[in-house]
């Protein structure tokens, strides 16, 4: 973009051009201190009683008189305007960036340069609690739509000046602000430049939503499962940047992502550091165990009872058999057509209005849980299955994405191969976990590699006293490892 006009006639012709037909931009030409300049805003994103009072007020009342428009010019940004953000504005690009990000623009005749000065003032909501990241005794904060309040919320937990904020602008379209955190004598350099360079040659209109940087970022191995973990917790960005990864903060997205994220980053979570260590271990353990049950389960259950009839217990394989003969599809058919009517009730449930939900969530048990098994469609064996499954998949709620889908692909699996494809698919799946290396980070660690130490604080909790002398790797400004 052009570099603003010495002459204030062109600067006013160019922006009051270019915001043609917008009703919420605002202009008033002013006299102040002997010097002719005017201001302009956009309408609902300024605080006009914090406008009035650094900026109108201070402008109007000063008696001093400068002839020279740099003098005047310095004299604002020193001395006449109150305000703690100032900045200065060189092109006309850089004015329309701080024109939507709430500040008001002062130009000034005989001056190429414009302030802009910081008076935000939008609706915004106050932080609540999270609600896709619910925890019993941790904190009930969770991030906002508004990028200065996120950094508050980190800056009050890691009260460190080795936190960093390095601030992108992206999209060709309409810039949107992004920032990439870390922990400067935490985070390795090497890592941190090559985040920084994907995201800064990223050619996108705009961005929306953290979603468009997600692939930018993540592994270029083909894979279910995504190493960009996002998180709507402060706490839980605050441990991560500790451990030496790095976040990246989208304006006007409450979710942050941070990576490299771990496998055994979804197993874990903020009660497990607040509840005793036996209970946090039998906990973890049960999320391993559940994230088995609701992936490989129903096609365990169809591969059985397809091919291998003999490894049932008789009594059960009576209930199984019974079941089965009233029912026109076979066991593969069945969990299929059942799992696909399970996520199209979750999917309605989540969308509509949360009035008529309620009415979902009912009529759902109706037609999944009583009407299919009285009409012989389903196999009440095949609905518990299911209902089991369903539960066990909301336990490690970060991967219930990839989860949803691989356990379709185990039925069919389980269905035309039976338990030997089962086997052979659940190798797959692990051999692809282990070929994850996000920037040189095995997603897989620290069960492969294996580092029996970490072990403590992954497949179960050690205590407080042991978990506090763990070591962990600082580094100086150039990125050596001195600690």
């Amino acid at each position: 973009m052009k570099n603003l006009y010495s002459d204030l006639g062109l600067n006013e012709e160019k922006i009051v051009n270019d915001y043609k037909d917008c009703s919420d931009f605002l202009i008033r030409k002013v006299e102040s201190c002997g010097n002719k300049c005017f201001y302009c805003l956009l309408d609902g994103l300024v605080d006009y009683l914090k406008a009035n009072q650094l900026v109108t007020t201070p402008m109007l009342s000063s008696k001093e008189h400068f002839d020279n428009p740099q003098k005047f010019y310095n004299a604002l940004k020193t001395k006449i305007l109150k305000s703690v953000e100032i900045k200065q504005a060189k092109t006309f690009e850089d004015c329309y960036t701080y024109l939507t990000s709430g500040f008001i623009l002062i130009f000034i005749e005989g001056c190429s340069n414009a302030i802009a000065i910081g008076v935000q003032g939008w609706t915004k909501r106050e932080t609540d609690e999270p609600t896709n990241e619910t925890v019993v005794k941790g904190s009930k904060e969770c991030f906002l739509e508004t990028l200065n309040d996120n950094r508050a919320l980190l800056r009050k937990r890691l009260k460190t000046h080795h936190l960093k904020f390095k601030q992108l602008m992206l999209g060709n379209a309409a810039k949107t602000i992004v920032a990439i955190t870390y922990i400067d004598n935490r985070v390795n350099k090497k890592f941190l430049a090559e985040i920084e360079k994907e995201l800064q040659n990223a050619q996108l209109n705009t961005v929306l939503d953290f979603g468009c940087l997600n692939p930018r970022i993540d592994t270029n191995i083909k894979s279910f499962f995504s190493t960009v973990i996002t998180t709507e917790r402060p706490d839980v960005l605050a441990s991560k940047l500790l451990e030496g990864r790095v976040g990246i903060i989208v304006d006007g997205s409450p979710f942050v992502m941070y990576t490299p994220g771990l496998f055994s980053d979804a197993f874990s979570s903020v009660d497990d550091y607040n509840y005793p260590t036996f209970y946090s271990s039998f906990i973890r353990i049960l999320r391993y165990l559940s994230f088995f049950i609701s992936l490989f389960l129903p096609g365990i259950y169809v591969a059985v009872g397809t091919f291998h009839q003999e490894l049932i217990p008789t009594n059960l394989l009576f209930v199984v058999a019974t079941s089965e003969a009233t029912t026109p599809f076979s066991l593969m058919t069945e969990a299929v057509l059942i799992h696909i009517l399970y996520e199209i009730m979750r999917e309605a449930g989540l969308r509509l209005p949360k009035a008529i939900g309620h009415a979902v969530s009912i009529i759902g048990a109706i037609v999944i849980g009583d009407a299919t098994v009285s009409a012989g469609i389903i196999g009440a064996p095949m609905l518990v299955v299911v209902a089991i499954t369903a539960i066990s998949s909301y336990v490690v709620y970060p991967i219930f994405e990839s989860v949803a889908v691989l356990r379709i692909v185990f039925i069919l699996i389980g269905g035309i191969t039976g338990i030997y494809g089962i086997m052979l698919g659940i190798g797959m799946i692990f051999v692809n976990i282990c070929t994850l290396n996000p920037y040189g980070v095995a997603y897989s660690a620290p069960f492969s590699p294996l580092t029996k130490r970490s072990l403590g604080d992954t497949l179960y909790r050690e205590s407080w006293l042991k978990l506090s002398k763990r070591k962990v790797r600082v580094f100086d400004l150039e990125g050596s490892t001195i600690e």
